[in-house]
């Protein structure tokens, strides 16, 4: 699991910032499967995607940068949750996952038009 604040923050900040980027898209959707009538509202977050897809690659970017730098000999002592060769695995399987769900997020308004 990610011990890491920063690389943890990171993370969140990507998944929670490629949702908010694609609630004019898939809200809607979501809302209508639900029988919810006026969730068309939604469409209003559309004029901020823009940006708050821009923040959600940068957090992803941040994200990478944190997983896969070299780590410092000091920040890692020996019998450390750091030190460990499972956490590091674990740490870039939650990164990957979250990225194609990032990715999946942000395309969604291209690709949903095929889904009807």
């Amino acid at each position: 699991m990610i011990k890491n604040k920063s690389q943890k923050a990171t993370l969140i900040g990507g998944v929670i910032g490629s949702l908010i980027a694609s609630s004019c898209c898939i809200g809607p959707i979501i809302f209508a499967f639900l029988g919810v009538s006026s969730a068309g509202l939604l469409t209003k977050m559309e004029e901020y995607r823009p940006i708050v897809s821009l923040i959600t690659i940068l957090l992803l970017a941040l994200a990478f940068y944190f997983t896969y730098r070299k780590k410092p000999s000091l920040e890692c002592v020996e019998g450390s949750f750091c030190a460990n060769p499972k956490s590091d695995i674990w740490n870039k399987r939650i990164l990957w996952f979250s990225s194609i769900l990032i990715i999946a997020f942000l395309t969604f308004p291209y690709w949903s038009i095929y889904l009807v």
